[in-house]
């Protein structure tokens, strides 16, 4: 695994064990890293904009996936950064353009390159489950699922403020402090998740957090499309 993703999971992991609701001075605020703290947290209001429902969304993805797989075709000899930066460039563009909402439009980019990027990567430095993939293509969608588990492509959500006492984890917050969820960390929480530190792409994992539903089904989508071809090109 990629030393300074290893190095994050390490730390998520010794907070979650050790002080799951844990004081950062430097953020002013708290880190909440447990699964479900990290799923009350994300219930709290946090001002951004609300994720498109989803009826608007199943249309988009309906209307980007020819887009997606035109670009996934026409990239499969280019190196693994550059497929993933420019599938998701026109994903997101394709995307962006088919809901018509612009406030989304930089997450999905974000969400959906760093996605690829981490998928391949985490495919490259598990070449079993890689293999497994390339053989197995019906099990795209539950292996995208366990990527995004794996490696959640942005790692913390956009802080709340606590608009009453909230307890996390047997620590009662009070009213008004900043409370950070920590979605990656909550994604390999092994109560929710056994195991969670391994990648098994036969996992079937079900209520995978996000910092930002819109986006991540766009990257979802994506990875659907682009992941198995990649695979299969490479064993070229």
């Amino acid at each position: 695994m990629h030393s300074t993703t290893a190095g994050r999971h390490a730390k998520f992991r010794h907070l979650r064990e050790r002080s799951p609701v844990h004081f950062d001075a430097a953020i002013g605020g708290w880190c909440i890293t447990r699964y479900d703290d990290v799923l009350t947290v994300l219930g709290i209001d946090s001002g951004e904009p609300e994720p498109l429902p989803k009826r608007v969304i199943t249309h988009a993805v309906k209307l980007v996936r020819p887009v997606i797989t035109l670009s996934t075709l026409e990239l499969l000899d280019a190196d693994d950064a550059t497929f993933a930066r420019s599938v998701a460039a026109t994903a997101a563009e394709a995307f962006t353009l088919a809901h018509g909402v612009e406030a989304f439009a930089a997450t999905a980019l974000e969400t959906t390159q760093v996605f690829l990027d981490n998928a391949l990567r985490a495919l490259r430095d598990h070449p079993a489950q890689a293999d497994l993939l390339r053989k197995a293509p019906s099990l795209a969608k539950d292996a995208v699922e366990e990527l995004l588990r794996f490696d959640t492509p942005i790692p913390l959500a956009p802080a709340r403020r606590t608009p009453g006492p909230v307890v996390l984890s047997g620590r009662t917050v009070e009213a008004g402090e900043v409370v950070v969820p920590f979605v990656a960390a909550a994604n390999r929480c092994s109560v929710r998740f056994p195991g969670g530190d391994r990648l098994d792409l036969r996992r079937k994992p079900r209520g995978v957090l996000s910092s930002c539903p819109t986006s991540t089904a766009l990257a979802r989508v994506t990875g659907e499309i682009a992941l198995v071809r990649r695979l299969k090109a490479a064993a070229r």
